[in-house]
């Protein structure tokens, strides 16, 4: 790209369909056995497909990303005896002066 380019923002071209740009540190371990990238990228998406086919076979529930689940209801009732110790140690400080 060239200097007005960059200057002015140009951006390089976008990849033609049904290509994908792969960042050099996933290629990397794909290819360090000499296996061309092309197979390796087919056989790693195969294998991963094959891989949630065989859990929802099995009736695996859905992966929920952890910022997306909710609590169980044991970790609220920890919180509470938690938050009720604290109370009595203060009152019991509180007495004491």
């Amino acid at each position: 790209m060239s200097f007005w380019g960059r200057l002015f923002g140009a951006r390089p071209p976008p990849p033609a369909p049904n290509n994908v740009v792969i960042a050099e540190d996933v290629a990397g371990p794909l290819t360090a056995d000499g296996t061309a990238l092309a197979a390796a990228v087919d056989s790693a998406l195969r294998s991963y497909l094959d891989a949630r086919a065989k859990a929802a076979a099995a009736g695996e529930p859905e992966r929920i990303p952890f910022w997306l689940r909710r609590e169980s209801a044991g970790e609220g009732q920890i919180e509470d005896e938690l938050r009720d110790r604290i109370i009595q140690r203060r009152a019991a400080e509180d007495e004491k002066t």
